[in-house]
């Protein structure tokens, strides 16, 4: 009975140990920043950053509105992202008249099939660069609201 007993609690301890926490994928501190024609995107509200990796959980991040600054969240706040090419998707919107979205980048950039854009992660960095073409709108009244998305016509 005693061996019994051994043998079950040994089983246990190496279910558990294999069971719990199994991730197999690499995960990295990674920051960086937001550029727009080359320079640190300002766009005077936050936007949001995602790089998703083939397979897996994506990685996200808020931008600084001021500076285009980001770190990366897969699982835990700022534990980064899975090391390998990922496709990148960023969003940064302010509201509109009627309380509508309007995007301040060109909308391409708000999907990951059609932004174009990819990064690398290959080990630990507070440098990643993610580089966007403009324009980038920083004062949403001096828009047409139908172009931004904000049709009073609703």
């Amino acid at each position: 009975m005693l061996r019994m007993t051994m043998w079950s609690a040994i089983a246990l301890a190496a279910i558990a140990a294999i069971g719990c926490g199994g991730r197999t994928e690499k995960i990295v501190p990674v920051s960086g920043t937001v550029f727009v024609d080359g320079e640190p995107m300002k766009a005077g509200v936050d936007g949001f950053i995602t790089l998703a990796p083939p397979s897996g959980r994506p990685a996200i991040g808020k931008i600084d509105g001021s500076t285009g600054r980001f770190t990366l969240t897969t699982y835990e706040e700022g534990d980064g992202a899975v090391v390998g090419t990922h496709e990148v998707s960023v969003t940064v919107n302010a509201i509109g008249r009627g309380g509508n979205p309007a995007s301040l980048i060109p909308e391409k950039y708000q999907d990951l099939s059609t932004s174009g854009l990819t990064a690398k992660v290959d080990g630990p960095t507070d440098s990643l660069k993610i580089e966007l073409e403009g324009p980038l709108k920083t004062n949403v009244k001096s828009y047409d609201p139908r172009a931004l998305g904000d049709d009073p016509g609703f």
